[in-house]
């Protein structure tokens, strides 16, 4: 996620993995409801969902 990268970890560095979960779910879950309009448009939809039944084990 771009921004994402650019709001938690372009030119920063954390000093614990812990710091840095912290920091990711607090963006997640307080930063990006909060702050979506302005974020809106720099998040693409390209997500999609996956059925379970097109799973397929490559080996």
């Amino acid at each position: 996620m771009g921004v994402m990268h650019k709001h938690l970890t372009h030119n920063k560095c954390y000093a614990t993995y812990r710091k840095f979960a912290e920091t990711t779910l607090d963006f997640l879950r307080e930063d990006v409801p909060q702050r979506w309009p302005e974020f809106r448009d720099s998040v693409t939809d390209n997500f999609r969902i996956i059925d379970p039944k097109d799973f397929r084990v490559l080996a």
